[in-house]
């Protein structure tokens, strides 16, 4: 979390020195980083994503150990600024539904 958050300044800072520029191409946000500020926030972002997917991979229980309950799982498809919900259950489609409506919100106040 701590790298997402200092992805997110120092990407503030690059965007307001205008090291940062943010295009769509086809329905696809993509970032270019022209200084120092903004290669650092994209590199500790990519970092933030490799330890997030590491720290999936640790915490998958290991041996024959079965599960207390049936989990719930639930995801948000982004189609340009279309949020498309799933979920395994009402409350998990509702926590990916307002995640999907914060994404979009974010979408369309930085191409504003």
């Amino acid at each position: 979390m701590a790298l997402l958050l200092s992805s997110a300044a120092l990407g503030w800072m690059a965007w307001e020195r205008g090291e940062v520029e943010l295009y769509l191409f086809l329905i696809f946000p993509v970032l270019k980083a022209d200084g120092a500020f903004g290669a650092l926030a994209l590199l500790l972002a990519f970092a933030a994503v490799v330890v997030i997917f590491l720290s999936f991979l640790i915490l998958v229980p290991k041996g024959h150990l079965e599960p207390p309950g049936r989990p719930s799982v639930g995801g948000v498809v982004m189609i340009g600024p279309i949020p498309i919900v799933l979920g395994s259950d009402r409350r998990t489609a509702l926590l990916a539904l307002v995640i999907g409506l914060v994404f979009l919100i974010i979408i369309l106040l930085l191409f504003q």
